[in-house]
């Protein structure tokens, strides 16, 4: 009878250990599937500004002071350009658990950073939550004591109205800062910013460039790839699925129909207005390990190359006149 006992009594421990063995191989499984996850995300964090959790859609942390023209593609009364200031990366990957106070400076100033003065200086403002201000004397507006609360994605947007005659005449712009006053770890957010008309005679350029600032390819799990420009109409993007692919994110966003041939290539097209937006920053992944021929094309890191066969491509085509 004892000896029954203890018969059971070891089937019952192995069919335990067993049911433990397999709840732990299953955890196993899901610590693989995140630890997936976090491999992803360790990509982005390589991604130059991915991770920032304070951001904007026109201001960067940049430091050349170059001059940036929006473009509108019709003659507009009041040419307007929307800049906004996030707790959260442009990739939308989470926003920061800190409450961010900040101070937003715009001043007028021509292309090379002079303070603009006199009394067309009263036909330029700067519009924030229903409070418009326009400049004054000292050619400067100011908005302190912003706060963009931790509770979840936040932004505040600022409208920026110019005179109707740098449509054609684009000397004057609004040099926009945003400076955080509560985490010292946040970098300024800043831009010059000025708006032109472009007519049916003018040529629409786009261009597409890598932006990541590293000595080689090799250095890299993931690239950063801008296309900026100005005009209107329909850019090309090509990669090799072979290498690299596209962000899910940007591809969602856009709503982007992507196409592959058999050799791996891959087709999207992105509709590009510069009224609206002129520059977009785009994520690619690598597909595959690292190839010991990879290189920058030229020291401008304008494109990566394996054996005369590129990473990513575009091409624009510019849009015929529209009315509105």
């Amino acid at each position: 009878m004892k000896d029954k006992f203890i018969k059971k009594l070891k089937r019952s421990w192995l069919a335990i250990w067993i049911a433990f063995a397999a709840a732990a191989l299953s955890t196993i499984g899901v610590l693989a599937a995140y630890t997936s996850v976090s491999s992803v995300k360790r990509v982005v964090s390589t991604q130059k500004g991915a991770g920032m959790l304070f951001s904007s859609n026109y201001l960067t942390t940049d430091e050349n002071d170059l001059p940036r023209t929006i473009t509108f593609s019709s003659m507009e009364n009041s040419p307007c350009v929307t800049v906004n200031v996030c707790n959260y990366p442009q990739t939308l990957i989470k926003h920061n658990d800190k409450d961010i106070t900040y101070t937003l400076t715009v001043e007028l100033v021509d292309s090379n950073g002079n303070a603009v003065t006199g009394e067309e200086t009263a036909k330029y403002s700067v519009e924030y939550n229903g409070e418009k201000k326009t400049f004054g004397s000292n050619s400067k507006i100011e908005f302190s004591l912003l706060k963009l609360m931790a509770d979840d994605f936040n932004k505040h947007e600022f409208v920026l109205t110019f005179d109707k005659s740098q449509l054609t005449k684009s000397d004057i712009y609004m040099r926009v800062t945003a400076t955080p006053t509560n985490q010292a770890e946040l970098k300024p957010l800043s831009a010059k910013l000025g708006v032109i008309y472009i007519n049916n005679n003018t040529s629409a350029t786009w261009t597409g460039t890598f932006i990541d600032n590293a000595t080689s390819p090799k250095d890299l799990d993931g690239f950063n790839y801008r296309l900026s420009g100005s005009g209107e109409g329909t850019v090309t993007l090509t990669w090799n699925t072979n290498y690299v692919d596209i962000s899910p994110w940007f591809e969602n966003t856009y709503d982007l129909t992507i196409s592959k041939d058999s050799s791996g290539i891959a087709t999207a097209t992105l509709k590009v207005n510069s009224a609206e937006k002129n520059q977009y920053d785009i994520q690619f992944y690598r597909t595959n390990g690292i190839n010991s021929a990879e290189q920058w094309s030229d020291g401008n890191h304008t494109d990566i190359m394996v054996t005369d066969t590129g990473f990513v491509s575009m091409s624009f085509t510019q849009s015929t006149a529209t009315e509105n």
